[in-house]
């Protein structure tokens, strides 16, 4: 079958069309590569520059080709090239970002067995529409078979359909998280170009709409927006992993590098070294042993003060390494809890917690986790309330759901988003507080595939929830002693 002239965009901007999304999906990819949600991007990019790429090879390359070698490349040979490119574009590119939207959604961590089998499984029907359109024939399907346009705009409009539902559920149920703006900018990133693709591509070559068979090509104008605003986020805030100046952090499990260190460690040592310097000062011109005294009991604190807030600068920031077993509830509640009447006497404490139910978990990083949240309650009510601790598996056991609820004075709505951000606190920073508790829980829950949100209003308490998969709990006839 010849090659006929196609008119839309010259072929060298094809071969820049396609250069171009080359170049956004490899720094997309190169941002994080042990990142799956980064990895898929990057395949779901790739197949679909096959789109492009298909046709400079086609109406462009191909033809000067076959005028200087004529026995290698046939105009047969050229049109089983492109019908199979384009096959495998129109069969798979969509089940891939489907794969993208899960990995978005966090499939593999809410349902793991469903995922498992899932994953592959969206594949399978682009695998039947290779028996029902051939790939080598993709080509005369497109001119000469009028169900073929229908039925492929249809195949895609599904995953389309049920790919922007994730995208949108997700984005919902993380609201409040603080890598919520960095997901919304991947689903804008993913579901603006393929609408366009799939409206003025498919839908248009349904309707036989000859005059707008290129407006495709428009898709070109809309990646190099979205490559220009991804380079400019990464040049400033970061995005999907990628900050220059060498400098990555992990977008999607908090990673991300805590910028105000420095001004933090300054304002810690500005105000313990003011304290050290008054009482030097002190100690040169006093002669008083009791003034003495006090003055060296200050710089003792001072001092003290400074090494504890170092060292847990070092160990909540630094990179976490997990060593899970199996470990009873009921126990790291009352490890918790031990001694916590004591120094919270007006605080009435309530556990609720099956003595069989057990998660595979690191200890000592989950004890952490808890003490955190029993301290920051505590610190909420002004030493008067009720602290409630729950560990129940959701209904079905898809899950299990840990809550600490609180009769505290609350959180006000507009803080809520900030609360799991490097050195953010709602506390006075003299008191100790640096704002890393609450960033490090959500670090450490991260890593055991789980999630932590929090419900709360002024003057109506707090819960906070954290959620754990299936698959990292047990439940036991008798409880290890």
């Amino acid at each position: 079958m010849p090659i006929e002239p196609q008119g839309g965009l010259p072929g060298e901007f094809l071969l820049l069309f396609t250069l171009v999304i080359w170049m956004l999906f490899f720094i997309i990819r190169l941002g994080n590569p042990g990142n799956m949600m980064n990895r898929w991007c990057f395949i779901t990019g790739m197949i679909f520059s096959i789109g492009v790429l298909k046709e400079y090879l086609y109406f462009t390359l191909c033809p000067w080709l076959m005028k200087i070698f004529p026995a290698l490349l046939t105009e047969n040979r050229a049109f089983a090239v492109y019908s199979s490119l384009t096959a495998f574009f129109y069969y798979f590119s969509m089940p891939a970002a489907l794969v993208l939207g899960m990995y978005f959604a966090r499939t593999e961590d809410v349902f793991p067995r469903l995922f498992s089998w899932l994953k592959p499984c969206v594949f399978l029907p682009g695998i039947l529409m290779g028996f029902l359109y051939p790939y080598p024939q993709t080509r005369y399907y497109q001119l000469h078979v009028r169900a073929f346009f229908p039925a492929i705009t249809v195949y895609n409009l599904v995953y389309a359909l049920i790919l922007t539902w994730l995208f949108l559920h997700t984005l919902r149920r993380e609201r409040q998280e603080p890598y919520y703006r960095q997901k919304k900018v991947v689903a804008l990133f993913t579901l603006i170009p393929i609408w366009y693709w799939i409206v003025s591509a498919l839908l248009v070559h349904s309707l036989n709409l000859h005059r707008l068979f290129k407006v495709w090509q428009g898709n070109f104008l809309i990646l190099l927006i979205l490559l220009i605003y991804f380079l400019c986020r990464a040049f400033r805030d970061g995005i999907m992993g990628t900050r220059f100046r060498h400098e990555v952090f992990d977008w999607d499990k908090d990673g991300q590098m805590m910028s105000q260190s420095a001004s933090c460690v300054r304002h810690l040592c500005k105000n313990e070294l003011a304290k050290i310097d008054w009482c030097a000062k002190n100690l040169k011109s006093s002669c008083s042993k009791e003034e003495n005294g006090e003055y060296a009991r200050i710089i003792l604190r001072s001092t003290e003060h400074l090494k504890n807030c170092m060292e847990k600068m070092q160990a909540y920031s630094q990179e976490i390494y997990l060593k899970k077993e199996f470990c009873s509830m009921q126990q790291l509640f009352s490890a918790c809890t031990n001694g916590f009447s004591r120094l919270y006497p007006g605080i009435s404490l309530e556990i609720f917690c099956s003595p069989n139910l057990f998660l595979l978990c690191d200890q000592e990083a989950m004890l952490e986790v808890f003490n955190n949240l029993a301290g920051n309650a505590a610190d909420a009510m002004d030493g008067s309330g009720t602290l409630s601790i729950r560990a129940v598996p959701s209904p079905g056991n898809k899950q299990l759901d840990i809550s600490f609820s609180d009769t505290g004075k609350g959180i006000p709505p507009e803080l809520l988003s900030k609360l799991f951000e490097p050195y953010f606190s709602t506390k006075s920073s003299s008191d100790g507080h640096m704002g890393l508790g609450l960033y490090f829980c959500r670090r450490v829950i991260k890593k055991h595939g789980g999630r932590i949100t929090v419900d709360s209003a002024p003057d109506a308490g707090s819960i906070f929830s954290l959620c754990f998969p299936r698959k990292y709990v047990e439940e036991r006839k008798e409880a290890d002693s």
